[in-house]
């Protein structure tokens, strides 16, 4: 093995010196950090670029050793590519870059030399790769706040009688609100409290893939005994099935053998169920068959919160101060939010300096800028408010039970504009207009939506209450 090694090394030599000479992979990322220098500075050099190590170019791969996965994971979020573009400029074509943990043995950059030696065929597998399921992921690490209170009930409700409580659970909302986090944690919980066998996690995307790779092999009843005989089933992101016929024919019986069975189905969207164009209607029946809910951006207090649950998990420094900053600044998602604080953190352990205001701002300023140039945030009452100004009408005629045409019309237009504006979700527009159900929301949305495109005049008159809306006339 050591020979084989040996020879892996010469052979890269060899390769080294007729591409850059004999200064080897040394020379060339010193020419590196100097062509980047001039692109994003010394500071930004100094800090995220000096301190790796150049191991070694090994045909299209330049190999590079990072302190930590902070690390690596900063460099791949926001220098990648101009590390890319320098490195193929100075080797004259494109060349891959592949990071390594400081911690890792040199061995694991061969893994075709030890493959054979760690591979054990009896030793149990990982429970992460096995299910797919995420492993901190989980109803302790959860923060609960105003816009998440009603998924996370329901989630806890189905973790502790899987098949019995909501079935399917279908639960929507925007991107990094932690949808994701949610249902894994259901995963978890049926595992080690309900003693489910058969747990699978995986996206829809992953659900396709291996249905074309059964297919491809002919092994289709593989594919269904796999699936069909789960106790949990949870599928990630299904707006992805939009348009696959043939992935959503197969999950389709999957879904029937399931329910019918007893066994547990838990989905999520970014789209409500009537919104996700491409797909069947007998699906999205099925997915409207059991308990819907919806996941809102967090309050100020909930990404506080987070923000400390996170830096106590990472072991961030963090006070309850910079915590605030960070959060009044960065609103749109709970990933946002993360990722700002694990850029922070490294950054911090990095340069041996105290996480303080004007460091926050200077590694947040790109997610701060962000911040700057959007709009006002809009409520539901915002909204209500300028409908009933601009129509002559009162809130409470809103929210009221009245069906003429004088409050009919303008409840399904402040219903479409709060679902525009302020991103309400449809169960909550139907609570705020006096408990009417979300099916009424949905209605008045796809109403003006038609009526938008044929008429000039409706298009006038939501212009001019979005004015009011964004113009601060209100009572």
């Amino acid at each position: 093995m050591a020979t084989q090694v040996g020879e892996l090394f010469t052979g890269v030599n060899n390769f080294l010196t007729k591409v850059i000479g004999e200064g080897g992979v040394q020379r060339v990322w010193e020419q590196v950090l100097s062509e980047v220098a001039g692109k994003v500075g010394v500071i930004q050099t100094e800090t995220w670029l000096k301190p790796i190590r150049p191991l070694m170019l090994r045909e299209d791969t330049l190999h590079l050793e990072v302190p930590n996965a902070l690390f690596r994971d900063w460099l791949l979020e926001n220098l990648m590519p101009i590390l890319q573009e320098s490195l193929a400029n100075i080797v004259g074509r494109a060349v891959h870059i592949t990071f390594h943990i400081a911690t890792k043995k040199q061995g694991e950059l061969f893994p075709s030399v030890v493959e054979e030696k760690e591979e054990k065929p009896d030793a149990p597998r990982s429970t992460t790769k096995k299910n797919g399921l995420v492993l901190n992921y989980t109803f302790s690490t959860f923060i609960v706040g105003g816009g998440n209170q009603f998924a996370h009930a329901a989630a806890r409700a189905v973790a502790e009688s899987p098949g019995k409580n909501y079935n399917p659970l279908f639960i929507y909302g925007g991107v990094g609100l932690g949808k994701t986090h949610l249902i894994n944690a259901i995963g978890h919980e049926a595992i080690v409290k309900q003693g489910c066998k058969s747990v699978f996690y995986l996206s829809s995307e992953s659900f396709t893939n291996e249905l074309i790779s059964h297919l491809r092999r002919d092994r289709m009843d593989d594919f269904k005994s796999k699936f069909r005989q789960a106790d949990v089933l949870i599928l990630d992101d299904v707006q992805f099935l939009s348009g696959r016929e043939r992935t959503q024919e197969e999950f389709f019986h999957t879904f029937n053998t399931l329910h019918q069975s007893h066994k547990q189905i838990i989905l999520t969207s970014d789209k409500f169920p009537n919104e996700i164009d491409g797909l069947e209607e007998r699906l999205r029946n099925r997915f409207e068959s059991g308990l819907i809910a919806d996941i809102q951006p967090p309050d100020l207090e909930t990404r506080v919160a987070i923000l400390q649950k996170k830096a106590q998990l990472k072991r961030i420094p963090l006070t309850q101060e910079i915590a605030l900053f960070i959060a009044t600044h960065v609103t749109a998602n709970v990933r946002e939010l993360e990722g700002g604080l694990t850029k922070l953190g490294a950054l911090a352990e990095l340069t041996k300096n105290p996480i303080t205001i004007d460091l926050a701002t200077q590694v947040l300023q790109n997610l701060l800028k962000g911040e700057k140039g959007k709009e006002k945030e809009v409520s539901i009452e915002t909204v209500q408010k300028a409908v009933c100004k601009y129509f002559g009408i009162r809130v409470g005629d809103l929210t009221s039970k009245k069906r003429t045409q004088f409050v009919a019309f303008p409840r399904q237009v402040a219903m479409f504009l709060c679902r525009k504006l302020a991103g309400a979700s449809y169960p909550m527009i139907g609570v705020r207009f006096g408990g009417k159900d979300h099916t009424t929301a949905l209605y008045a949305c796809s109403a003006i939506e038609k009526r938008l495109k044929e008429d000039d005049e409706l298009r006038s008159v939501l212009t001019r209450i979005e004015h009011l809306v964004y113009g601060g006339n209100e009572e």
